[in-house]
């Protein structure tokens, strides 16, 4: 080899070295990534990477959903390892994450684990499976993530097990929520100063025990106040959203002023409202009653708002469990039995707050209307009964014998009416040409006629946030929303309304990433099951073949080359 041809190969040697070099300085400050997917799955939202390039303290995140795991939960597994890895590049030094197997390592450090999990509330899930030679297997995995910040962990539940999806689909949807999921986490440790929201009371709402458990969970969110509205206009201006919970007595018009004149003001509200005065602890003391209109005054302003509460009572033939006592023998029995006045109220898809939830349990519930399709509103329900529904016309004659009827198809001859829906937009005052409370002090130049862009969720059900209470007059005992005793199943309520009020107070659009959606590409399972051998066989001899083809052109190029 002449001295030319050397000193050539030195200079390109030389030159390949530096270009690596650079290039590898270059990338460990500038990350990219291009991502083909039609529904941009790999893609961070701007406000996850500036709430990660911003964080200015340490946060570690503990991931268990590690070991022995099926395809599915691997796959979840790798979502989370991937985003993790994707947020660590914004968040730098400030992050640091970790895989570990809880059922590896030596008997203390599994059951140091275990006590973690116990302190959290946090258990094993089963799964359970069926092997190809028919044998069913059950094992358990710990799809769970804590977050620590300073001295403060939080769990996540990584899987969402939303009744009646299949095993794929609800691993599909907790790869969906991921994001949303870590970056919740991250905004309620890292908080400086909590916004403030309210409960209203002076109406007969639901007191402090009934709406305790909601109300623990929103406090890690945000100052939860409970107060009477009086005369002052401006006394809710301190507050980004207010509560309504279930109201049993009318508003005044001083109360509606305020109500409204706040909604003008960008104020947001949750109603929850009872359209027929009913309960069930009524029924257990008579076993009959008639369920009236409730009238609360707020018709004329919902109305106004685009919204109309149909003086209706609803049955559902999805519907859940109440305890009645039956005769066996000589000794009586409780039993649970289809009550058609809780229906399972079915969460919309198509909105954040009520994406990827489970069935909300409803009782007594009545439909909703929108009107004023003229109104500059953007309007979407959240919760719709099923397929067969009936609607009775108020006043109703409603009684615990009817648990022993048997639902007649023809009756239940309508389908998936609504019960929730939020609203926003521009709203009209209620107010607009009418007289100003005379309690209320203002100038009528200070009274607006139209709202800012603001938004409202109505839902036409006051027990929807309601938590079960034992022994309420001596030594309360609360139970979870949405948790049935008779079941043991936990239904969506609690879920829903933290993201009702998390969407009300929501003005950088965090919300929708519980809105983003990933098409679900299943395999063909005959396929699988009757040519498994054959692509087993392919994908193991066709990188083998391409190998030796590319081995074989290389070693022609070769020795045509050389023997010229």
């Amino acid at each position: 080899m002449s001295k030319n041809i050397k000193q050539k190969i030195l200079r390109q040697s030389i030159i390949l070295v530096i270009l690596v070099i650079g290039i590898n300085y270059i990338a460990s400050d500038w990350f990219f990534r291009i991502d083909l997917t039609s529904e941009k799955r790999y893609s961070l939202s701007e406000n996850t990477k500036d709430l990660f390039e911003d964080l200015d303290e340490d946060i570690k995140i503990d991931v268990f959903l590690e070991g022995d795991l099926n395809v599915g939960f691997k796959k979840l597994s790798q979502a989370t390892y991937e985003l993790l890895n994707e947020l660590n590049v914004y968040a730098g030094n400030n992050l640091s994450y970790s895989f570990t197997d809880p059922s590896s390592g030596s008997v203390k450090e599994k059951k140091q684990i275990q006590e973690e999990f116990k302190k959290l509330g946090l258990s094993p899930q089963s799964v359970f499976e069926t092997q190809e030679d028919g044998r069913k297997t059950t094992s358990y995995v710990y799809p769970y993530a804590i977050v620590t910040y300073r001295d403060y962990q939080l769990p996540i539940n990584l899987l969402d097990n939303i009744t009646g999806f299949s095993g794929a689909e609800n691993l599909n949807k907790s790869i969906e929520s991921l994001e949303y999921k870590f970056t919740d986490a991250v905004k309620r440790l890292t908080i400086n100063e909590k916004i403030k929201i309210a409960f209203l009371e002076g109406h007969g709402e639901l007191d402090e025990l009934d709406v305790l458990d909601i109300t623990d969970h929103l406090s890690q969110y945000y100052q939860v106040d409970r107060g009477v509205l009086g005369t002052d206009p401006n006394i809710l201006n301190p507050y980004k959203a207010i509560i309504i919970a279930k109201p049993q007595k009318k508003f005044s018009e001083s109360d509606k002023f305020i109500i409204d004149q706040y909604l003008m003001n960008g104020g947001k509200v949750l109603w929850l409202v009872d359209a027929v005065n009913i309960t069930v602890d009524s029924l257990r003391k008579t076993s009959e009653t008639i369920g009236l209109l409730s009238d609360l005054n707020i018709d004329d302003q919902l109305f106004k708002y685009g919204v109309r509460i149909n003086p209706v009572l609803l049955q559902d033939v999805q519907a859940s469990m109440i305890p009645i006592t039956v005769a066996d023998g000589n000794k009586p029995k409780i039993v649970p039995a289809p009550w058609l006045y809780n229906p399972l109220l079915i969460p919309q898809p198509q909105h954040s707050i009520s994406k990827n939830l489970n069935v909300v349990k409803g009782e007594f519930v009545s439909s909703i209307d929108t009107v004023n399709p003229q109104l500059p509103l953007k309007r979407d329900f959240l919760l719709r009964t099923s397929k067969y529904t009936k609607s009775d016309q108020v006043p109703v004659f409603v009684s615990l014998n009817f648990v022993n009827e048997k639902p007649k198809q023809q009756d239940f001859n309508q389908s998936y009416l609504p019960v929730a829906v939020v609203e926003e937009g521009v709203f009209p005052s209620v107010f607009q040409n009418r007289m100003i409370p005379k309690e209320i002090n203002i100038k009528p130049q200070d009274v607006k006629s139209e709202s800012t862009p603001t938004k409202i969720i109505v839902v036409a059900d006051g027990d929807i946030i309601k938590n079960k209470v034992r022994f309420k007059s001596t030594n309360p005992q609360v139970l979870p929303l949405g948790y049935d005793e008779l079941t043991k199943e936990n239904f969506g309520n609690k879920d829903f309304i933290l993201n009702a009020v998390n969407y009300l107070c929501d003005d950088e659009g965090w919300m929708n990433l519980r809105a983003r959606s990933y098409t679900l590409r299943l395999l063909d399972k005959n396929k699988v099951s009757n040519e498994s051998f054959k692509w087993k066989l392919i994908n193991m001899l066709l990188p083998l073949a391409f190998i030796f083809i590319l081995a074989l052109i290389v070693f022609m190029y070769r020795k045509i080359t050389y023997t010229k």
